[in-house]
């Protein structure tokens, strides 16, 4: 089996051959350190009888949780260096690792406050990075990074939201990408996506087609293998809640949201919750475990924990069972569950369901680890033809 790269919190992780190797992200690493020691130096302001008065407390350092994650990683030529994406917080990038040396320093590729990066494919015999890069919560680009001197251009633009960029292994020139349009009312105002399609960019030709679309599923994150288009195919409407049940639990959210304002009134001035003894156990949290935004879709992880427990022997995840890895022109079913998968060049199918990597080959699946938070995983990937776009 090839060696592939794989995300776990804020790790790059290489599988090599039953072998994981662990690279913790250090600019996310260094972030945190230093907002909590920025904290710390200020703490004095907001803490005591004065800051009381003020209404000016503020919650200690160590308290102090960090919206990040991984999301995507990428081997280059160099079979010991990978390039990985990140958010934490407001703030988002892309990065070189060495995946033989710990201790050595990541390279800059870009960083920046008013995007976001994530998913995509990295052609690794010319050094070209396709992204998606998110200028806001219901629009978000295909961006093409030229590696070796840190350029980069925009390839799709418009009301939609444009995620997981695939560059063809026939020709540089061609990118696969799943689109979903941004809807809007009269006045403008965001009220949902359509279901996401898979587009194909020939810029060569500078032509644009739908080659995946239908009204009742969307299809994201596509891969091209051996002629064939695979992609993960999402039920595209929600089930109404059931009116009556709505109705009944009523009387149960409005007690719920009064403990909740009490609990938060006196955390606020006694700086201790309702409920005494035991750890907290919100305090270092990395994440909401109850809700995650994983490719444009809001998971309840938690809920989607119980339910795959009920209808699953074992080796279950957060994401739902109606997310399926598919063949997409015969419809053939790989697997339920997936958050991201990826091919390997003899055609095993790398897949995570958010708590394990599996290897999936000839029907057989095999379990390859277990994982804390695993949303993106990466085979090498190189194409016979360079893409042209900065030879223009």
């Amino acid at each position: 089996m090839d060696k592939f790269l794989f995300s776990d919190g804020q790790d790059v992780c290489l599988y090599d051959n039953g072998s994981i190797t662990r690279q913790r992200s250090k600019f996310i690493e260094n972030y945190k350190n230093a907002a909590l020691s920025v904290e710390r130096a200020r703490s004095w302001k907001h803490s005591g009888e004065g800051a009381q008065f003020r209404g000016d407390i503020r919650k200690d350092a160590d308290d102090l949780t960090f919206a990040h994650a991984i999301n995507g990683v990428y081997f280059t030529n160099d079979e010991n260096e990978a390039v990985y994406s990140f958010t934490v917080n407001q703030t988002s990038g892309i990065y070189k690792m060495r995946l033989d040396d710990e201790k050595a320093r990541e390279t800059h590729v870009i960083n920046s406050v008013d995007y976001s990066f994530s998913g995509g494919s990295l052609d690794a015999a010319f050094g070209m990075l396709a992204v998606s890069l998110q200028r806001n919560y219901c629009n978000s680009d295909i961006a093409l990074f030229d590696l070796k001197n840190g350029d980069y251009k925009t390839l799709t633009d418009g009301d939609t939201l444009d995620e997981d960029p695939f560059i063809s292994p026939d020709d540089g020139n061609i990118i696969y990408f799943s689109s979903r349009g941004a809807g809007r009312d009269g006045r403008g105002n965001f009220v949902g996506f359509s279901p996401a399609a898979i587009c194909k960019l020939n810029i060569s030709s500078l032509s644009l087609e739908e080659v995946a679309v239908s009204e009742k599923y969307g299809f994201i994150k596509p891969v091209v293998y051996g002629g064939k288009l695979y992609a993960i195919k999402i039920p595209a409407k929600k089930k109404a809640p059931n009116p009556l049940l709505e109705i009944i639990l009523i009387p149960f959210r409005i007690i719920q949201a009064l403990v909740n304002f009490i609990n938060v009134f006196v955390r606020a001035f006694t700086g201790k919750s309702l409920a005494s003894g035991g750890s907290n156990p919100a305090k270092g949290r990395e994440y909401d475990s109850r809700e995650i935004y994983i490719k444009g879709n809001l998971v309840n992880a938690e809920k989607e924990m119980k339910k795959n427990a009920k209808k699953s022997k074992g080796d279950y995840g957060f994401i739902p069972l109606s997310w399926q890895l598919v063949e997409v022109e015969g419809g053939k079913v790989i697997k339920s569950g997936i958050a991201d998968y990826d091919i390997l060049s003899d055609g095993t199918v790398i897949a995570t369901n958010g708590r394990r990597v599996f290897a999936i080959k000839d029907g057989k699946c095999q379990k390859l680890t277990d994982t804390e938070k695993c949303l993106c995983v990466s085979a090498k990937h190189e194409s016979v033809r360079k893409n042209e776009l900065f030879d223009f």
